[in-house]
């Protein structure tokens, strides 16, 4: 096993090969590799890059691989420039932090290969006296430049929350839907914003705009980011939608309770009658981001001390009583009226 971590299998076909075929290459032998193609006259432009930066490569592409051959991941894909953020990770030794005496937590970051530091906005300070351990600055389909700074910081628990006159921890339980976002056990609903749908026809016209562009000139390329930039103003309302929502819960409640939905099964590609109908379900389960808010409510939980209960998909909530908790029969359809099944059409009942 060589020095500096796990090993991993690659093959030039890219599958899993067998005992005989593989070879084992980790990140040691990579990062001596790297050094090599530095070297040569055909890659030298990788000098012009941080070295840093291209050993972070090498550690996420080894631990890519090990999770594939655990059985934990599928197979890594290879970046592209349509599916994939531009994004570059500086570790500690690889970029020079200077703070404001005047304002604390804000200062000047300089990275490797570079004179100047960077112009930041910073959108909050850094936690007092912590320095920053890893920079990870990116760049989205819309042009826009991003700079995420790893810190240590321990987060106290918020007090907990009981129901006025009792000792009992405040539970609030959550539904979520299409018709409302979330609506709570009181009745309360948070209404859907439906983003995707207020934003379609503006969509659909820069659509237009960018398919009458000649591929491959200025204007086809300024057409693709105006609609990449209405791509994020809409990612951004959401994303500040879901985080205030989210917040709001954890910090109400002491026990938030909410239905494990299967949304990739939800979202399966319709085949048949249907499809376009099915097309737009897809669309509008995909704007709710129902995943996202779960994914929020997880780790803000997790943070600020708070219970998060998962209810299992199959818990037949809807046949079992809330007072004595009997479980009653299958519900089947219920029909209102008339029998509609011994009429013909035209007659009346």
């Amino acid at each position: 096993m060589p020095a500096g971590g796990s090993t991993t299998r690659i093959s030039p076909s890219g599958r899993r090969p067998g005992r005989s075929t593989g070879c084992r290459v980790g990140f040691a032998e990579t990062c001596r590799a790297l050094t090599g193609w530095r070297r040569a006259e055909q890659t030298a432009w990788l000098q012009d890059v941080s070295s840093a930066v291209l050993q972070q490569a090498l550690r996420n592409l080894e631990s890519a691989f090990s999770r594939f051959f655990k059985g934990t991941a599928k197979h890594p894909k290879r970046k592209t420039k349509r599916r994939s953020r531009d994004s570059a990770t500086y570790v500690r030794t690889s970029f020079r932090w200077a703070e404001d005496p005047d304002h604390p937590g804000v200062g000047m970051i300089t990275l490797a290969k570079q004179k100047a530091p960077l112009d930041v906005r910073w959108s909050r300070p850094l936690p007092n006296g912590e320095v920053p351990l890893k920079l990870t600055v990116t760049r989205d389909r819309a042009g826009r430049w991003f700079l995420a700074v790893l810190v240590e910081e321990r987060i106290e628990p918020l007090p907990p929350v009981f129901l006025p006159g009792s000792g009992e921890p405040k539970a609030v339980g959550l539904d979520l839907g299409l018709a409302a976002l979330v609506t709570l056990d009181d009745g309360t609903r948070v209404e859907h914003p439906r983003l995707l749908r207020k934003y379609a026809a503006e969509l659909a016209r820069l659509q237009r705009q960018l398919h009458r562009k000649k591929k491959g000139s200025q204007n086809r390329e300024k057409a693709r980011k105006k609609i990449a930039k209405l791509y994020a103003l809409i990612s951004d309302v959401r994303r500040d939608m879901l985080d205030q929502l989210t917040t709001r819960l954890v910090r109400e409640n002491q026990v938030l309770v909410v239905e494990d939905l299967p949304i990739t099964n939800l979202l399966r590609p319709a085949v048949g009658k249907g499809r376009q109908r099915k097309a737009k379900l897809n669309q509008a389960i995909t704007d709710a981001a129902w995943g996202e808010l779960l994914r929020r409510l997880r780790y803000k939980c997790a943070w600020y001390g708070r219970t998060l209960v998962i209810v299992d998909r199959f818990f037949p909530s809807t046949r079992r009583c809330s007072s004595c908790h009997t479980k009653g029969p299958r519900l089947g359809r219920v029909r209102t009226g008339v029998d509609l099944r011994g009429l013909r059409r035209g007659a009346r009942p």
